[in-house]
């Protein structure tokens, strides 16, 4: 797990100078073009995230081998991983331990065959976290509409408990981001060559649209005419409050928060550049937690518009999730150039400071709980990992529980995971499909 370096001089000032060449070396920015003329480009971009990310992490890296013993293989820890190879991996005055995913899942149990429902869907998944669930429903988005409809694309309701589709809701401009919350299902849509970001409140009973809020539109708002297809957009809920995260032309991100009761937005807080723009959002205990391209994890008070407890963890934060007392990411982290491990972690933080509670040492891309379990989603090629695994964690000790291995082809992976009720739900949009992991398969459904 993460460990501090303590008072030792040389490893504090080589560890800040560590944390300065990945701030120099941030990995890049890859645009999202969400328009169906565009989708296959789109996905090809997004399939490549990590990896454009990781390989400026890893000319960063070649500058601290010699520093952070990066490479080294080490037995840490307790536990039937303890015997396993591992990597200590340095960033600013962290130490990472990072472990041999391949090996770990091969000792891990296996989800039975029955507990895996695979639905085809023409879903879309622009950001790892564009999937929903509530009303006993899970809620997924889908561009493409039938060519008499002027709809852009649609937000699919599948039955949890049978994992079928049982109604959706056309939506005019692209959808891009949606949420769970205050009653409703909250969709977040842009479109190239219109002005403004859209945030739609659908009932759930009725799969009506009840109101319409446009975020900042307008020529000289934050997602002027024709600069709205390569944004990272994310919504999430919080304690009555919706917060949208959008991406501003300059780079830099903003938050907004919308009072549901009124469909109006009530304050924004801007994130400037060097920040970088918002890759996870997460609510939990009346807090928004904020994880952005460069690395860092903040604290998000939507009732008053205040951004605090930011801290640096990585080059940068892949995915975040939160519900309940649970907070977790993965990060990129630095590699050695010829390291045989990827440049990924995943940690526990502590949704009281943000600091880190529990390093996995499981180089894993995304993570996802809903409160009371925790899945991930394994890493993609040019990593020599698992791409496809699909795993539980165990809650306290961060170890696999189960694990399951989904098709992935080159950069046709899944990448969009959503946890409920102890189930993994994962999309696959190049693939089209929906799929749904349950361990314990005693119960009910599809």
């Amino acid at each position: 797990m993460a460990v501090d370096p303590g008072r030792d001089p040389v490893a504090s000032l080589l560890g800040a100078l560590a944390a300065g060449v990945e701030q120099t070396v941030a990995p890049p920015e890859v645009g999202f073009v969400v328009d169906r003329a565009r989708r296959v480009e789109r996905r090809r971009l997004h399939r490549q995230r990590l990896a454009l990310a990781a390989a400026v992490v890893v000319l960063a890296a070649a500058a601290l081998v010699s520093v952070a013993t990066l490479g080294h293989r080490h037995r840490v820890g307790s536990g039937p991983f303890a015997a396993l190879p591992s990597h200590v991996v340095r960033f600013g005055e962290v130490r990472f331990v990072v472990k041999d995913l391949p090996l770990v899942a091969r000792d891990t149990a296996s989800v039975p065959a029955s507990g895996v429902t695979t639905l085809h869907l023409p879903v879309v998944s622009p950001d790892h976290a564009d999937i929903a669930f509530g009303a006993g429903r899970v809620w997924v988005l889908e561009h493409g509409a039938p060519a008499s409809s002027t709809a852009c694309g649609r937000l699919v309701a599948l039955d949890a408990t049978t994992a079928q589709v049982v109604g959706s809701v056309p939506i005019g401009l692209c959808p891009n981001a949606l949420a769970y919350g205050a009653g409703s299902v909250w969709v977040l849509a842009s479109q190239i060559g219109v002005a403004g970001y859209q945030l739609l409140r659908v009932d759930p009973a009725t799969l009506h649209i009840s109101s319409t809020t446009v975020i900042d539109g307008g020529p000289h708002g934050i997602a002027p005419q024709g600069d709205t297809g390569v944004k990272d957009q994310f919504v999430t809920v919080s304690d009555g409050h919706v917060v949208i995260a959008v991406r501003k032309p300059t780079g830099a991100a903003q938050l907004s928060v919308l009072d549901p009761r009124t469909g109006t937005v009530t304050r924004s807080v801007i994130l400037t550049r060097p920040d970088g723009p918002v890759t996870g959002l997460g609510a939990t205990g009346g807090t928004v937690w904020v994880g952005t391209a460069n690395g860092w994890v903040m604290a998000f008070d939507p009732r008053k518009g205040a951004l605090s407890r930011a801290r640096r963890l990585g080059t940068r934060v892949v995915s975040l999730s939160a519900a309940g007392p649970e907070l977790w990411v993965t990060l990129n982290l630095p590699v050695p150039p010829n390291a045989r491990y990827p440049g990924l972690d995943l940690v526990r933080l502590d949704p009281t400071t943000g600091g880190i509670a529990q390093d996995t040492g499981l180089p894993i891309a995304f993570v996802a709980t809903d409160g009371t379990s925790v899945w991930a989603l394994g890493s993609a090629p040019p990593y020599r990992s698992d791409g496809g695994l699909v795993a539980e964690l165990d809650l306290r000790s961060g170890t696999l529980r189960a694990r399951t291995q989904l098709p992935a082809f080159g950069y046709d992976l899944p990448d969009t995971l959503g946890v409920s009720d102890g189930a993994a739900w994962v999309l696959n949009d190049t693939a089209g499909t929906l799929t749904r992991i349950r361990p314990d398969t005693s119960g009910n459904g599809a």
